[in-house]
């Protein structure tokens, strides 16, 4: 994050501008010591506030909210490699939908549930993968049958998850052929991920 607000160009220019503004101050007004001394201390003052303006900015929050969904992305991809491939190649296209829902769509309802909907993500592909790993070593033929029957329900529930993404991975048009509004599209992401936390829920539960 710092390395992210001292090369960012915003940051150079209010630098810059803080600077020329000061010796402009004291260049044309040639202020007695005291005026001199206080206005060293506002461009100080900005100086100091400038991080907390340039952290709290829609580019900053946008760049950094995207690195994020990159190293979480990466993640789970690393992940489904572990995967039975009925789920992996439903959740691999989940993703892609995610992370075009995330460009199309800029409002924070939404993208608060597309950072839900790749969390519940991970955890789910996690689970599978531990889940998957135990089936195979461990357990009576009963505990077996009961460890694919949660394989499967994790199957399941990704690929409702992709149908249900499917229905407005396209443009504001599409989305206005198919829903009638943004909070009924708001709804349909809450709706995927209520079904993405019951699937991990129930391993919990097992």
């Amino acid at each position: 994050m710092i390395k992210t607000l001292i090369f960012a160009p915003f940051t150079w220019l209010a630098v810059f501008l803080i600077v020329v503004m000061e010796w402009g101050y004291m260049k044309w007004f040639h202020p007695p010591f005291w005026m001199g001394a206080a206005a060293l201390g506002v461009g100080l003052i900005a100086l100091l506030l400038w991080p907390v303006v340039f952290f709290r900015s829609g580019d900053f929050q946008r760049r950094y909210r995207r690195r994020q969904d990159m190293d979480r992305i990466e993640e789970i991809r690393n992940l489904l490699t572990g995967c039975l491939p009925d789920f992996q190649k439903p959740a691999l296209e989940c993703l892609a939908l995610a992370e075009k829902i995330r460009q199309e769509f800029s409002e924070s309802s939404f993208q608060d549930e597309v950072d839900t909907l790749l969390t519940n993500l991970a955890e789910l592909t996690h689970n599978h993968v531990e889940l998957l790993d135990r089936s195979g070593k461990f357990g009576t033929d009963q505990q077996k049958a009961s460890m694919k029957g949660l394989l499967d329900h994790q199957t399941a529930s990704v690929r409702s998850a992709l149908t249900a993404l499917k229905r407005f991975s396209g443009n504001l048009t599409l989305f206005d052929t198919h829903l009638k509004d943004r909070q009924e599209i708001d709804g349909e992401l809450k709706a995927i991920n209520s079904g993405l936390q019951d699937a991990i829920q129930e391993v919990h539960h097992e």
